[in-house]
């Protein structure tokens, strides 16, 4: 009787175990780990810069005719310009008292349909929020791998890895001079849709030209989100990886916020410099702001390999607190160019020997 009941036991044991193997296994097949996949700019059907050296080709809006020839300016030129000559009356860009906290849902999106149903929604604001998220690791020119867009109500997330090719339809939102777009630092994020989508901003408000009207202590955007929302912000994801997908949620939590503070900010912002000069200081930072939006991007030595060279160095020595030098820059672009020799000539899959010289 004995032996038939530890006999028993053994063989329930054995179940467990067994059952208790298959779930962990089945859970681990089965749990989704964030991968960032290595080129995944090679799935762009729609590439606006490559890595030629041949001028970047703008959005051609509007066209001034010269004899037989055709120069493009800015596409959005005479917009900004009428901006420029009369400002916009301060506005209203958050209607909340405080800042509202990030418990509620956002919206991810990653699908054609959900960015027209999107471009929609973004028509009927009068406000809202951006902020970019770039990858540039092994990438010569980078992409933009998330953009974050906050109006009034909701956050978005746009996977522009997956909606690459169908970011332009937004760009008459963000061409649209009825609608204020709200930016921090927004020098580069202009540049940078000009060359991933060819969205151009039109009607900008940045609240880093806000703080150097008002003549703030720091015009970071940590500094802003500190001292008007009593939140520190984390800037270890800001060289973060965003090509993972799906992005872990410390990342979500990081990119959602950059964007869903901005309007109450801006609103600060707009009230303390309508408080010291009545309307001139906004209009002011309204200037300021909008003459970031006349920059066109070009691609680093589209007219001067060795300037890009040059500007890549220079870039790099800084953040090592060293300085370069034009004989380090001619070296450099000599391997760059044997670099690109390589790839262009010798093709995938083939090795050539490549000279590298220690700077």
């Amino acid at each position: 009787m004995e032996s038939k009941l530890i006999f028993t036991v053994s063989c329930l044991a054995a179940v467990s175990l067994a059952v208790l193997v298959y779930a962990i296994h089945h859970n681990k097949k089965n749990t989704r780990r964030p991968i960032a996949d290595e080129k995944p700019q090679r799935k762009f059907k729609r590439i606006l810069a490559d890595n030629s050296h041949s001028p970047f080709v703008h959005f051609q809006h509007q066209r001034e005719q010269n004899g037989d020839a055709t120069t493009v300016s800015h596409p959005y030129g005479d917009q900004i310009h009428f901006l420029l000559e009369h400002p916009p009356q301060p506005l209203k860009f958050s209607l909340a008292s405080e800042p509202l906290s990030m418990e509620g849902p956002y919206t991810w999106i990653d699908k054609r349909s959900e960015l027209e149903a999107l471009s929609q929604v973004l028509c009927l604001e009068r406000v809202f929020a951006v902020d970019t998220e770039q990858h540039s690791l092994r990438s010569f020119l980078g992409f933009t791998a998330l953009v974050q867009i906050s109006t009034q109500e909701d956050d978005y997330l746009l996977d522009t890895i997956a909606l690459h090719d169908d970011m332009c339809l937004l760009r008459s939102v963000f061409a649209n001079p009825a609608i204020c777009k709200v930016f921090h630092g927004a020098d580069s994020d202009i540049l940078w849709l000009q060359r991933d989508f060819h969205i151009y901003v039109v009607n900008l408000f940045d609240t880093a030209r806000a703080c150097d009207v008002l003549a703030k202590p720091q015009r970071s955007l940590a500094y802003l989100l500190q001292t008007y929302c009593g939140i520190s912000s984390n800037k270890v994801f800001q060289r973060a990886d965003w090509r993972l997908r799906p992005l872990p949620e410390a990342m979500i939590q990081y990119a959602r916020a950059d964007a869903h503070f901005l309007l109450y900010i801006a609103d600060c912002l707009s009230a303390e410099l309508n408080d010291k000069y009545g309307s001139n200081l906004f209009e002011e930072s309204v200037r300021r702001s909008n003459l970031i939006t006349l920059q066109l991007y070009e691609k680093e030595g589209s007219s001067s390999g060795q300037a890009a060279a040059a500007s890549i160095l220079s870039r790099y020595y800084s953040s090592q607190g060293t300085s370069s030098s034009k004989s380090r820059e001619s070296i450099i672009w000599a391997a760059c160019q044997e670099a690109v020799h390589v790839e262009r000539f010798c093709g995938p899959g083939r090795r050539r020997e490549l000279t590298f010289y220690t700077l």
